[in-house]
């Protein structure tokens, strides 16, 4: 096995702890509504980065923070990615920075392209988790 397989599977073996330990929390701290709206937004927010950019999509999830709701969760979530020296995120948010748009909207065009392959994998993961960890709603489309 090369250098470069071991770091990219190091990279995602992190991200996919780091999204299952996210999911964890949501479970624990949601109730039974908002479970289900955890993976329901854990599933679009990813085709909203997609299609309206990173910067747009987290200043969506911050408009619609408000005490205790599944979007602050998300964000909170988000923002512990790029901040924590424990998760596997390949650029980290400055120790001395404490909101991640701010953070986003003023790195550079490479570094903002780098956060945004970042998030989306470990979107990926958050999603796969909550989709197998959370029951879908009744009638609701898979």
């Amino acid at each position: 096995m090369s250098t470069k397989e071991t770091l990219i599977t190091k990279l995602e073996n992190g991200r996919a702890e780091f999204a299952y330990k996210c999911a964890e929390e949501a479970i624990k701290r949601l109730n039974e509504k908002r479970k289900k709206e955890y993976r329901s937004y854990t599933r679009k927010i990813p085709m909203m980065v997609l299609s309206n950019g990173l910067g747009q999509t987290l200043v969506f999830i911050k408009a619609k923070s408000n005490d205790g709701n599944v979007y602050e969760l998300i964000y909170d979530q988000i923002t512990r990615y790029f901040k924590e020296s424990y998760a596997p995120s390949r650029v980290k948010m400055p120790s001395n920075e404490n909101e991640l748009i701010k953070w986003v909207i003023s790195c550079d065009s490479t570094t903002y392209r780098y956060i945004t392959q970042d998030l989306l994998a470990f979107l990926n993961w958050l999603r796969r988790f909550a989709e197998g960890m959370i029951e879908p709603e009744e009638g609701g489309q898979e």
